[in-house]
């Protein structure tokens, strides 16, 4: 269909046709349906890019039938122009559903059929000119793109890439020939295969991989071609060290008339990690255990609750660490681990110290102080050290063992 012709009238009523493009308002006959006591007029849409008026208060309201005979991306926009019309814009299917609604534009897209548009007031009433436009879709050309399955992996390990044609005319490809680029420091690649879009026993030639680069040539055999868009070759590529990286792949194709032609090309991004390492251990306390490790900066790396019985693991990246774990009313232990990339690095177990309720790394009268004070009660937690749900003799005794203690614990 031609672009001013694209758009054309189902005419369900007997009616007369708009003026096009002068903002006059058009006569049209009214049917016997109302809608919450309104009236719906039929009207009449016939082109695209063309501007039609029409009238809707509380009373009336327009219904705009069309129809597409294929798919469509489009706008509708319902403006005012005299009263205060708040214009409500309805897209219905061919049995009167709708299919979505808003003030003023509506965007949509939809298959070929029969649609309406309805235009009833938000609030108050009065004059629009209803517009509809077809949003042009971009057309994009063939191309060539690299993607990597998985797009992130640790060193040492591989991920596969497709060398990929995209919007593959209909005709198709006889051949193609692709010249690929990487960095070797990050990536070896190696698994050069065919992935079958040229067909079964498609003849390849195979260049490299070596220095960075490696060049496929590929064409169908007996005739057959690349008709549709895919993977048309796959390579294995292991991560060598850290960092981000990428495959570059320039191709340049032939549709069977013995000349090659460049096609637009996208390449692959490949984010290669180090594997963490493993921090351990175990703490002993009555109460729960938390360990935070911190960077040399002092910002938090990491954090984990202790299971019941104090063991804990911890994911972290490789270096060197504070870690300080710590319970509600006992002294804290410190140490500093190192972690090295792929390994466990286990602290020797710990038991903390009860006692330290005011939290200010000594245990003294002030500590025991705060037990008395609050004798057979069951805050503040702090001073419940055995953690039984009330503070009293037994939490005493056990601020007693460790009284004068003070500073952190060495956790090695």
């Amino acid at each position: 269909m031609r672009s001013k012709h694209l758009l054309r009238i189902v005419v369900l009523l007997a009616m007369l046709f708009s003026v096009l493009g002068t903002g006059t308002q058009v006569q049209a006959k009214e049917n016997s349906v109302n809608v919450l006591n309104a009236v719906i007029v039929i009207r009449s849409i016939t082109y695209w890019d063309a501007t039609y008026s029409g009238t809707v208060n509380v009373n009336r309201y327009e219904r705009w039938p069309f129809e597409f005979t294929e798919a469509n991306s489009f706008t509708i926009t319902a403006t005012p122009t005299s009263g205060d019309l708040v214009p409500l814009v309805v897209l219905l299917d061919v049995n009167g559903n709708e299919i979505s609604s808003t003030v003023g534009t509506l965007n949509s897209v939809q298959p070929a059929g029969d649609y309406s548009v309805l235009i009833q007031p938000q609030s108050g009433g009065g004059n629009y000119d209803l517009a509809i436009r077809r949003v042009e879709e971009p057309v994009e050309g063939p191309s060539v793109s690299v993607v990597f399955n998985p797009a992130t992996v640790n060193v040492d390990e591989s991920s596969v890439g497709s060398i990929n044609l995209n919007n593959v005319p209909a005709g198709g490809y006889a051949s193609a020939e692709f010249t690929c680029t990487y960095d070797p420091a990050f990536l070896e690649v190696s698994g050069i295969a065919d992935a079958g879009l040229f067909g079964a026993d498609a003849v390849m030639v195979v260049g490299g991989p070596a220095n960075g680069s490696f060049l496929v040539a590929i064409a169908g055999s007996n005739g057959k071609k690349a008709t549709t868009s895919g993977a048309a070759l796959t390579f294995s590529a292991k991560a060598l060290q850290q960092g981000q990286t990428s495959v570059e792949c320039v191709a340049r194709v032939s549709t069977g008339d013995q000349t090659l032609d460049t096609i637009a090309s996208t390449p692959g991004g490949l984010n290669i990690t180090v594997p963490n390492g493993t921090l351990a251990g175990q703490v002993i306390a009555s109460k729960p255990v938390t360990v935070n490790v911190y960077n040399a900066d002092n910002s938090l790396a990491g954090s984990v609750a202790a299971n019941p019985d104090g063991t804990f693991t911890l994911s972290l990246p490789s270096g060197t660490y504070t870690a300080i774990a710590s319970a509600e009313g006992f002294l804290d232990a410190q140490g500093t681990p190192a972690i090295t990339s792929g390994n466990t690095t286990t602290l020797s177990t710990v038991s903390l110290l009860a006692g330290d309720i005011d939290n200010n790394d000594v245990i003294d009268q002030f500590d025991a102080l705060t037990i008395g004070m609050s004798y057979n009660a069951s805050s503040p937690t702090a001073a419940d050290l055995n953690n039984d749900g009330i503070i009293n003799v037994l939490d005493l005794e056990l601020l007693a063992a460790n009284y004068n203690q003070s500073g952190s614990l060495a956790w090695p």
